[in-house]
């Protein structure tokens, strides 16, 4: 597969359009399998850190996505603002790769949404994240 192309079923997350800095760093990708949504993205030479190998501030910007991957299942709309996000680093990505975020929502109370994540290139097992984001009140 051509460094620049998305595998079938994947289509431009539009939620990524409305921000400058997604936009960016950008573009992220979303296939829905009718049980989960996967975010994907591909990693450019604009990526890379000064090692050679995806930069962790570009991992931890797909990782903060992860509401975005289950919100549509759980009926939520509105903008979720981050509350916490951990990054485990377990491998480097390297330039061309297609990236694959797997979110599993973990907890819906009456404020927050707690996620889990891994991210994989191919079989390699990337990353892991969890997060807590805040639900507003418009959206509860």
């Amino acid at each position: 597969m051509a460094e620049n192309q998305v595998p079938a079923g994947f289509e431009l997350l539009a939620e990524c359009a409305e921000s400058p800095f997604d936009q960016l760093v950008g573009a992220y990708y979303s296939k829905d399998t009718g049980a989960e949504w996967i975010i994907g993205f591909r990693v450019e030479p604009k990526h890379m850190n000064i090692g050679g190998t995806l930069h962790g501030g570009v991992l931890a910007t797909l990782f903060d996505w992860q509401a975005a991957a289950v919100k549509p299942y759980l009926g939520i709309t509105a903008h979720t603002p981050t509350i916490s996000l951990s990054v485990d680093y377990l491998a480097p990505a390297q330039c061309g790769d297609w990236l694959e975020m797997q979110v599993k929502a973990q907890q819906r109370t009456g404020r927050m949404l707690f996620t889990r994540a891994e991210v994989y290139a191919g079989e390699r097992l990337i990353g892991r994240s969890n997060a807590i984001y805040r639900i507003p009140s418009t959206a509860r």
